[in-house]
């Protein structure tokens, strides 16, 4: 059971429905847990079906298609952002905290001010591949 007690100590519920796992809360689950999942799949799979004997209810019905796919998330924050974009916010932030001609609530700056909101607005914040 050192497989299925390491993602339960995770936070994560598991679940075998259909021959396949289920793994809950979906927003808990990292890329190197997904990693460990895949590889240890088979092994997930014989503990949780030992652990389900008879004296246990059945298990839920299979999910319907739509259910069973989770949409892939990727929240952009400051943490996940570019490289470029973090720069270019911090060019920003930093004339703004320096300059007395600037007023960002009111959208007023000065030339080097405009410039640099200019080039934060164009700034992606999703990583180039």
């Amino acid at each position: 059971m050192a497989a299925l007690d390491h993602l339960r100590r995770a936070g994560l519920t598991v679940e075998s429905v259909a021959d396949r796992l289920r793994v809950s809360p979906v927003d808990r689950i990292t890329d190197p847990m997904r990693q460990f999942i895949r590889e240890h799949v088979t092994e997930l799979l014989a503990e949780l079906s030992a652990a389900n004997d008879s004296t246990h209810p059945p298990a839920a019905p299979a999910p319907t298609e739509q259910s069973a796919t989770y949409p892939t998330r990727h929240v952009l924050t400051a943490a996940t952002a570019s490289p470029e974009w973090r720069q270019s916010r911090d060019q920003y932030i930093s004339h703004l905290m320096a300059c007395r001609a600037c007023y960002a609530p009111t959208a007023r700056y000065c030339a080097a001010g405009a410039e640099l909101r200019a080039q934060y607005d164009r700034t992606p914040m999703e990583p180039n591949p």
